[in-house]
């Protein structure tokens, strides 16, 4: 799955743990997220719920968490700052948002 990764590791959780809270093997769960197998729809209702994000979200078809305004829309610069922030560490990540606030 596109964002199975991403989530997984937001959560600071191990495949092995996820596959354990979803009752399948750490190879199935691999295989979801390495886009190999497909879980069933039950089991993509499941994720997207443990995830707190929509099934749209989860498969790539969204941009946006379930909970965040859909109304809003990035461009391509904007994505990808967002991706580069997302990257590094809180502590690079503030001084980061200190620099842009000094350039107001």
């Amino acid at each position: 799955m596109i964002r199975l990764f991403e989530l997984r590791s937001e959560k600071k959780l191990s495949q092995r743990e996820i596959a354990k809270i979803f009752n399948v093997s750490q190879g199935t769960y691999n295989n979801w997220e390495n886009a190999r197998t497909q879980p069933s729809l039950e089991q993509l209702i499941a994720l997207a719920d443990f995830f707190d994000v929509s099934v749209d979200y989860l498969i790539g078809k969204e941009d946006f968490y379930s909970g965040s305004d859909s109304s809003i829309r990035l461009n391509d610069k904007q994505k990808r700052l967002l991706a580069l922030f997302d990257e590094h560490d809180e502590v690079y990540q503030e001084s980061l948002l200190n620099l842009l606030d000094n350039k107001k």
